[in-house]
């Protein structure tokens, strides 16, 4: 239930928002250590930041104007790849913030980035690679996103941690091929 509600205030709060800003702006959501987020050595628990990294994905998408504009085509993103690093632990009842924003992407996915900061100093970093899917089984490319989008730009170039992960992403696909077409 305490995941639904903050699901919902976050939901609720990014429509509501006058706030709209653009593709490569940062986007922030706050929220506060629970007791329920706790594992048995007093900190924020390792997950936590994953289900976190989804509410502030929810925010951006919502906030950017993009929620909208995917839906009407029935594109949703799936993630493919995470990674955290933590560089300090989020306590019981302690208030944080994370930061979002779009670092590029692929003709087939798309990297994100989230900023865990408490006091203005940075807690973890969330890295995010993702892909698009469609509700009627249709291949959707970034060519179609940043059409869909208007971006007339290029991707920003990814760094070595994106590259990294999606080159382990492609060789999961490719393993999975491998092992349907010889099941099939």
């Amino acid at each position: 239930m305490n995941l639904f509600l903050r699901l919902l205030m976050t939901f609720l709060r990014a429509r509501l928002s006058r706030e709209r800003p653009g593709l490569f702006d940062i986007t922030r959501i706050r929220s506060r250590v629970m007791l329920t987020d706790q594992d048995m050595f007093a900190h924020m628990t390792n997950s936590r930041y994953f289900s976190f990294s989804d509410l502030a994905i929810i925010n951006y998408i919502i906030r950017t104007g993009c929620w909208k504009k995917l839906r009407k085509q029935g594109w949703f993103p799936v993630v493919c790849s995470e990674t955290v690093v933590f560089s300090r632990m989020l306590r019981a009842h302690q208030a944080f913030e994370i930061e979002t924003h779009l670092v590029g992407w692929t003709s087939t996915y798309i990297c994100l980035e989230h900023r865990f900061t408490r006091k203005n100093k940075e807690t973890a970093r969330v890295r995010i690679v993702a892909r698009f899917a469609s509700r009627r089984q249709e291949r959707v490319s970034m060519d179609d996103i940043t059409r869909l989008l208007d971006v007339e730009t290029a991707s920003p170039p990814l760094d070595e941690a994106y590259q990294g992960m999606i080159a382990d992403v492609e060789a999961a696909r490719a393993r999975k091929r491998e092992a349907d077409f010889a099941s099939g």
